[in-house]
């Protein structure tokens, strides 16, 4: 069972996820920032446990659809150093994010 903790990581992690696809997404991802601001909300709601878990479980699969998914995102800044450094963040975030959500999927 998923605890309060892992769903506050959760949500951090899809905050800082979000920010990132936002600012270098270019547009491109309207839709998963749709989605990742869904997981944000579900995790935020009174929904019992487990409609909570069945929406993040669906939406998590979502995220990573085969075209145009967090799979395929890469942050780009012409400031090398930055951007690897925001694509190590984002990285540890989607890690971060696998390591609770891996025994549920």
């Amino acid at each position: 069972m998923m605890t309060n903790e892992d769903f506050l990581q959760l949500r951090k992690s899809y905050i800082e996820i979000g920010k990132l696809v936002q600012k270098y997404g270019y547009g491109r991802y309207d839709g998963i920032l749709r989605l990742l601001g869904g997981q944000v909300n579900c995790i935020d709601s009174d929904e019992d446990y487990d409609e909570k878990m069945k929406y993040l479980l669906e939406s998590y699969r979502k995220l990573f659809v085969s075209r145009s998914g967090l799979n395929d995102f890469v942050v780009y800044d012409p400031d090398a150093k930055l951007r690897n450094e925001l694509n190590e963040k984002y990285n540890d975030e989607l890690k971060n994010i696998w390591d609770i959500i891996k025994d549920y999927v």
